[in-house]
């Protein structure tokens, strides 16, 4: 029995008794005794209202599991919540960074040009040691289940933005992304090269990872069930991504005849070879996973476009456009200790945006004729693949060993290079032709959630008509997990 019914049955009583025990003349006190009992009543009616009331907020405000593993559900909602991340610290000693001018970790030697007995080369002739904890990162992803399917989303950062390890940290958007059911939306990974087939690295700069670009896109994916998945996307053309890295990489050759000399920026147009975007890249992935592994085919093919705007030399419009297309497979197997794994890729026009920084590789080509409107944007030929082998010494022991090759043909795009004399050659100066790298780490996990490791890599990059680059490192990391 409630509190305000028993008060009701109390304050009848009540008055029944003064009403037959009390002489006439005091009913009209009885009468006011009446009226206080009804507004007691009515106080305690409120209490018990607001009583229920802070008891109904207190259980919506009660933290409950979410539905996905180490997640929560949002107060008042069926939305589950996750947040996790690494911190990351890393010790490098680089023996001999030939052309380093900078303290920013994982630079490639592809990149690298600087001349052999060179100021900026003879610096750095004893080495150089850094330590970086830029590449810590953390995420936040949620899951709602709706009428249309689960609803995801997912936000990635870490404080690698460019800029050396001097410069003031700034956050970096790796992910940004929605998915409803098949329809993904937002920046991610490329579907061209994925990460089937890589190696498990501390080295954040190297070797060849197509999977590692990520890209605005939208994306739709169909399970085909026993392991089998096809996606496609409309991803962004440009070479513009979460590192902050410039547009197309392409070098200019203004040429007489096959006779060729290098092409600036400044003299095709307003400083800048980067030319407009006039279609999305259309990238597509089957994968399959089976027991023990997993096979990943992909394919991209796009569209690149330059264009002077008319601001050329002497009023020349230097426009054209090509195109870019590649093919790539990965895969890896584990046989229980041993796992093994790699990844290959030929293309045109995707040397530098899929590839990035440690190669150096070109995308395209500018020719240009002296004194006309000709132009032709032709895309550079590269190929090349990276493949491991990763060894569980122990239950939380594992060594890996990691060799990355890649080449690019940008002599073949040069009019006149091969002929004898000839001043087209200087057009590549410096450019990478071949860049190879091994990496052998070994990899303790005390606890599942902390990795401490040690890391030797060695790059190579040949350079066209100029001195090839060598790097040895060494690194040591410690990533925490939460």
């Amino acid at each position: 029995m409630n509190l305000g019914l028993k008060s009701g049955l109390l304050g009848g009583a009540a008055v029944l008794a003064l009403a037959i025990s009390v002489p006439s003349y005091a009913q009209d006190d009885i009468s006011g005794l009446r009226q206080q009992l009804e507004a007691m009543k009515e106080r305690l009616a409120k209490l018990e209202a607001d009583k229920r009331e802070k008891r109904s907020v207190s259980a919506a405000a009660a933290v409950e599991a979410g539905d996905k593993p180490r997640s929560w559900k949002l107060p008042g909602t069926n939305t589950s919540m996750n947040i996790g991340g690494f911190v990351k610290f890393s010790t490098q000693w680089s023996f001999n960074n030939d052309g380093v001018t900078s303290n920013l970790e994982g630079t490639g030697a592809g990149l690298l040009r600087g001349a052999q007995g060179s100021a900026a080369e003879n610096a750095f002739n004893g080495g150089t040691f850094q330590m970086t904890a830029r590449r810590s990162r953390f995420w936040i992803q949620t899951w709602t289940p709706t009428d249309w399917g689960e609803l995801r989303t997912y936000i990635e950062a870490d404080f690698a933005a460019n800029g050396g390890l001097g410069a003031i940290q700034v956050l970096r958007l790796r992910h940004a992304y929605g998915t409803l059911g098949p329809v993904l939306a937002g920046q991610t990974t490329t579907l061209f090269g994925g990460l089937i087939g890589a190696p498990e690295l501390l080295d954040d700069g190297s070797p060849q990872a197509l999977g590692a670009l990520r890209v605005p896109q939208i994306r739709y994916t169909h399970n085909f069930g026993g392991g089998l998945t096809l996606a496609v996307a409309l991803e962004d053309s440009a070479d513009r991504n979460d590192a902050n890295l410039p547009g197309f990489a392409q070098v200019g050759a203004n040429c007489t005849g096959t006779s060729c000399a290098l092409f600036t920026s400044t003299a095709f147009a307003s400083g800048t070879f980067f030319g407009p975007k006039r279609w999305p890249d259309v990238t597509a992935a089957l994968q399959w996973n089976f027991p023990n592994g997993a096979m990943y085919l992909s394919g991209v093919i796009g569209q690149i476009d330059v264009d002077s705007g008319g601001a050329g030399p002497s009023g020349l419009v230097r426009a054209d456009s090509t195109w870019r297309w590649g093919g790539a497979l990965g895969a890896r197997y584990d046989f229980g200790r041993v796992e093994i794994g790699g990844q290959g890729y030929f293309g045109q026009g995707i040397g530098f945006k899929y590839n990035g920084p440690p190669t150096g590789f070109l995308d395209t080509i500018i020719i240009t004729q002296s004194g006309s409107n000709s132009t032709d944007l032709r895309a550079v030929t590269s190929y090349g693949g990276t493949a491991y082998v990763q060894v569980k010494l122990t239950d939380t022991i594992r060594a890996t060993a990691a060799g990355s090759w890649g080449m690019q043909e940008a002599a073949s795009e040069i009019p006149g290079y091969y002929t004898a004399g000839s001043t087209s050659r200087a057009v590549l100066t410096g450019q990478t032709n071949v860049f190879l790298s091994g990496h052998g780490n070994i990899l303790w996990n005390p606890v599942p959630q902390v990795t401490f490791g040690a890391e030797y890599s060695y790059q190579f990059a040949a350079k066209y008509n100029g001195p090839n680059v060598h790097l040895n490192r060494l690194q040591f990391s410690v990533i925490y997990r939460f």
